[in-house]
């Protein structure tokens, strides 16, 4: 059987990795059951395309082609006329295809097999429309007579060269030998090209396997008892094919020879003298030793690579066979736990030392008539020398004869969480219920809910990184910054461990303020900041503090930032003793605070800025009446108080409140207006701001930034917060209530860098 093989029609092989290292191995495209359209543009249609692999340029021939059309079902009697044609590499059809016809033409296409592992032959059925067949580049020299001999004799034959233009006269002279039936004949599949048969004397002949005579190439047509010494093969005998030439001459430099033809003054002279070559066909039969040990070489090489291509065109179903290597036993276990999810098999480990490793089937085949089960035969045994560093599978039995199970113990959070990554880089904030019905659609597989918890976490711990890993860096993170970015503030506030010995220590707080961000609101100083706290996620909760400030144009400047472990009265004491040694501000300093009274923020700022003004956010005030006065008439009746603009028009609408429910007048009364009502500030922020939406809005684009790891938070709000995501209202000369205070530009706000890498 020959060792080439029909590719299936859906199967993809790289030849070029496949052939690596064996440069007379190649593949053939072949194109069949169509036709060319004509010259200029030349395309071949209506046809079908096949593979062939494993070929061997040294053993190739025509009548591998044959084989080939026969198994594909094209010949279907001995006159099947068919004609071959191979294409240049990267030619076209215009100039490009060559005859394939001969052993010259296939050492021809062998030129190309050594940097061109893929052939496209085209096939031409019935008779052909091309000039390839007389535009072959070496014309066949050698002239084959087969000799009957006396029994004594073994069966020899003559070469003979011939230098002598073909004559087409030469084939009907030698029908005379025998009969006119032949000529009805259609010419053989075998070889298209033209040759002459050229029938020597019995005479001349010794029965020695050596020529006597002279070689007269003329037949004498009288001498009929020689007929029957003659053997003349009808069913390969081929008749010219009549072709134009003109056309041939018209693309052809004469003056240029072909690439491997030979001409005349290269003969040698005893060649040119006639003299016929005589071999030994008995030789050519036995072959040398050193022929056999070659031949052994190619077959062991193709048998190699054959066993590799069977196991490649296999291996979305079964991924294994006998004699495959791995690099190490975790790539084998790997690969069996993958096979026992694709094919949902409880395959599970039997054996696993230095050595070996062993996967048995556990799944059961239920046995109706005894009631009894048995078990499944797929095995595979993996294992290597010593000495060895590649691991080999030695025994593999692919049979599975088990039920399929939606319970596989290999499919587990870790399996899970390594073939979603690319889902939560996508989108971390997938549902675990989207995400798991994604699973087990996709799997096929009972995944339970905290199953696709577990994976989707380490998913996420491996897009963002370990939060208790990253703890350990936070250090070497606050350096960085620092160093990239002058005038930068960065506090990290410990808490000392029981144990005064150990030189670890439990972190608390930080505190972060940005040199650019404060060299710029020094800039243009404007009295007034936001203050407010946003929950952070995760494993380890806290809360994140934030100063936002009010730029030239009256857009967000987020000034400073904390994380802290929650809103209490040390942490707000300490995150603003911190920014006012950045801003400056003492005791006495005439500064402008919002806030929503956050718990431990009012006492931290009367002792911190006895001075300062506090005004209270209005929504959150609204938020805290609606508790017990629900209503858009309460809700506007608050508003008209705060919005007025004088302190009687204040009095007038609380006296309307009055009216309305007393109780919720005498709540409203508790607070000091001077904290929200517009008619008793006074003035020296220059802004009348009644809300603190600039806090808001600050802590509803950092959202995403806050349940990720330590450093990716801080990370997140000082380069996405800051450079990125805040939104820069245009100066407007009428809004503006500033009056002669300096309008920023966008490059004095954006400064900040850094150039720290965190690992997973």
């Amino acid at each position: 059987m020959a060792p080439w093989r029909i590719r299936a029609t859906m199967d993809e092989i790289d030849v070029a990795r496949r052939y690596a290292g064996h440069p007379t191995i190649f593949s053939v495209r072949l194109h069949h059951g169509g036709q060319f359209t004509k010259f200029p543009g030349r395309k071949y249609i209506k046809g079908k395309q096949n593979y062939v692999d494993l070929l061997d340029i040294d053993t190739f021939s025509i009548h591998d082609i044959d084989e080939m059309m026969e198994e594909l079902g094209h010949i279907d009697s001995d006159e099947t006329l068919l004609y071959y044609h191979f294409l240049r590499p990267f030619g076209d059809l215009d100039f490009g295809l060559f005859a394939l016809g001969s052993d010259q033409d296939v050492h021809h296409l062998g030129t190309y097999v050594a940097n061109h592992k893929v052939i496209d032959v085209y096939i031409e059925h019935g008779k052909t429309n091309l000039h390839t067949y007389s535009m072959s580049p070496n014309p066949s020299k050698v002239k084959i007579v087969e000799i009957k001999e006396p029994p004594a004799c073994s069966k020899q034959l003559f070469l003979e060269w011939n230098d002598s233009p073909i004559e087409h006269e030469s084939v009907p002279d030698l029908t005379e030998v025998e009969n006119d039936s032949h000529l009805d004949k259609e010419p053989s599949l075998v070889d298209h090209i033209e040759f002459e048969m050229n029938v020597e004397n019995e005479d001349d002949y010794d029965g020695s396997g050596h020529n006597n005579g002279s070689g007269n190439d003329e037949f004498d047509d009288d001498s009929e008892s020689e007929d029957s010494d003659f053997f003349i093969d009808e069913d390969n005998l081929i008749h010219d094919v009549d072709v134009d030439m003109k056309d041939f001459h018209m693309n052809i430099d004469k003056d240029v020879e072909w690439v491997g033809g030979s001409s005349e003054s290269n003969v040698p002279e005893d060649t040119q003298q006639g003299d016929l070559e005589v071999i030994n066909t008995e030789v050519l039969l036995s072959g040398s030793s050193s022929d056999e040990a070659n031949d052994g070489k190619r077959r062991k090489t193709i048998r190699a690579i054959h066993r590799a291509y069977e196991n490649d065109a296999s291996l979305v179903s079964e991924p294994f066979y006998i004699f495959q290597t791995f690099s190490s036993s975790k790539d084998f276990k790997t690969q069996v736990k993958l096979h026992s999810i694709r094919t949902r098999r409880e395959i599970q480990l039997e054996k696993n030392d230095k050595n070996r490793v062993r996967f048995v089937c556990k799944g059961t085949i239920p046995n109706l008539a005894t009631n009894e089960e048995e078990k499944c035969p797929w095995v595979i045994y993996c294992s290597k020398w010593k000495r060895d560093i590649d691991w080999m599978v030695k025994t593999y039995t692919k049979e599975h004869r088990c039920l399929q199970t939606r319970k596989v113990k290999a499919c587990d959070y870790k399996f899970l969480s390594e073939h979603i990554v690319q889902v939560i880089e996508t989108n971390p904030k997938i549902p675990i219920r989207a995400l798991r019905e994604q699973l087990q659609r996709e799997y096929q597989m009972d995944i339970s809910h905290m199953k696709t918890f577990r994976a989707k976490q380490q998913a996420l711990k491996h897009v963002q990184g370990d939060y208790a890993s990253q703890y350990r860096l936070l250090r070497d993170y606050v350096l960085e910054v620092q160093a990239r970015n002058p005038d930068t503030t960065v506090k990290i506030d410990v808490e000392s461990e029981a144990n005064p010995t150990v030189e670890t220590r439990t972190f608390r707080r930080i505190y972060v303020c940005i040199g650019a961000l404060k060299r710029g609101f020094a800039a243009g100083r404007r009295d007034f900041l936001g203050l407010d706290g946003a929950f952070v996620k995760g494993p380890y909760p806290g809360q994140v503090l934030s100063a936002v400030a009010l730029d030239g144009n009256n857009g967000i400047y987020p000034l400073a930032y904390a994380v802290v472990e929650s809103e209490t009265l040390n942490s707000w004491t300490w995150f603003l003793s911190n920014l006012g040694d950045d801003l400056g501000l003492g005791t006495n300093s005439n500064f402008t605070f919002m806030s929503d009274r956050q718990k431990g923020l009012l006492p931290a700022i009367a002792t911190l800025f006895p001075c300062a003004e506090h005004r209270y956010c209005l929504r959150h005030i609204h938020d805290n009446m609606k508790k017990n006065w629900r209503g858009k008439v309460f809700k506007d009746l608050l508003w008209e108080c705060a919005t007025t603009s004088n302190v009687q028009h204040f009095h007038q609408a609380m006296e309307k409140l009055k009216k309305l429910n007393n109780d919720a007048y005498e709540w409203l009364k508790q607070i000091p207006p001077q904290s929200w009502a517009r008619s008793h500030f006074t003035g020296r922020a220059h802004c009348d701001a009644l809300t603190n939406n600039l806090c808001e809005a600050f802590n509803s684009k950092i959202e995403d930034g806050r349940d990720a790891p330590i450093i990716n938070c801080i990370e997140f709000i000082s380069r996405d917060a800051h450079k990125n995501r805040i939104h820069y209202s245009k100066p407007d000369p009428i809004r503006n209530r500033i009056g002669s205070k300096p309008v920023l530009t966008k490059p004095d706000r954006i400064g900040f860098k850094t150039g720290f890498s965190i690992g997973s």
